[in-house]
């Protein structure tokens, strides 16, 4: 029986609401946390003709003869021994991770999405320059080390700044995120020459849409900020907000497919402003982002769209 990989770890409820949808329909599906090898999950693969024949084993068999398409969700870090040397853990990890993504990975089935892709389009200073091409309207941008070029782009207004990356995990490995912050020109110092930074013009807002892209389907979720907080960045403040299902525009609808098919993307979860006028502004595309609570806040049908995806009922 053809059987959907799900990549992901124990406690995320985006995964359980889809594999519940798929086991419903009576589709096979094996969850699997990288976070289990190699500590309790055994890589017994030999290259055929075709590829890789063999499987991960671990509280389910992974046969990779039997994946007909993979989820790549949320998986944790490889585990190692703790009392390894620093050196050993970090050749086992490195060998882990390559070893069994690079097995997985060459599997010719559909990926939601390719971990390779993933990566690649996390950076975003690409997301900019690709949706700036396929017509969607950005803010202005600049990217710097440089205290003086960044106080010229600053000028006399205030301007937004942002992280570069998508945050750092902890010491107990919780994601830590920087948020949106406004920033004025004599707050420039010269430390600004620790590393990159970037800014944006600051965009009139009257909402922000989440649009979650699934193959060809497009859910667009208007998000309205009820704080002050949450009107400079709604993730600050998730109970101020409300949501609607909104209609996305032709030429953004347009703008977006370009940029998906030019980052290699299956699924994506871009933020948009809206203005007052009504200039639909694209801000970020993340490769991996959460939208099950605006599947449940805003009654649209993604958990059936991402199983439909994973069966390969979409086309």
């Amino acid at each position: 029986m053809a059987t959907v990989l799900v990549l992901t770890g124990r406690d995320d409820l985006t995964a359980d609401a889809v594999v519940d949808e798929l086991t419903l329909r009576g589709t096979s599906v094996v969850r699997y946390d990288t976070a289990d090898f190699p500590l309790s999950s055994r890589l017994a693969v030999t290259l055929g003709p075709d590829g890789w024949d063999g499987g991960l084993t671990g509280e389910r068999v992974v046969d990779l003869d039997a994946i007909s398409s993979v989820w790549w969700r949320r998986p944790a870090e490889f585990s190692v021994p703790s009392e390894w040397p620093d050196e050993a853990r970090a050749f086992a990890l490195s060998e882990a991770r390559v070893g069994v993504l690079g097995v997985l990975g060459s599997l010719p089935v559909r990926w939601i999405n390719h971990p390779a892709k993933d990566s690649a389009a996390n950076y975003k200073p690409v997301q900019l320059a690709v949706a700036a091409r396929a017509g969607l309207e950005v803010p202005r941008t600049t990217i710097t080390s440089d205290a003086d070029y960044a106080r010229e782009f600053v000028g006399p207004d205030e301007v937004i700044y942002k992280g570069l990356s998508g945050g750092v995990l902890t010491a107990n490995r919780r994601h830590r995120y920087l948020p949106t912050t406004l920033l004025r020109r004599d707050q420039i110092d010269e430390g600004l020459a620790g590393t990159a930074h970037l800014f944006q013009e600051r965009v009139s807002k009257a909402y922000e849409v989440r649009l979650t892209v699934i193959g060809e389907q497009m859910f667009a979720v208007a998000i309205h900020a009820g704080s002050e907080a949450a009107k400079l960045d709604w993730r600050t403040d998730y109970a101020s907000l409300t949501y609607e299902p909104v209609e996305l525009p032709v030429d953004v609808e347009k703008g977006v497919r370009l940029l998906m098919n030019e980052l290699g993307l299956f699924f994506g979860a871009l933020d948009f402003a809206v203005t007052p006028d009504g200039r639909w502004v694209f801000f970020e595309v993340n490769p991996n982002g959460q939208w099950h609570w605006l599947a449940v806040k805003a009654g649209v049908p993604m958990v059936e769209a991402m199983a439909d995806a994973l069966q390969g009922k979409d086309g």
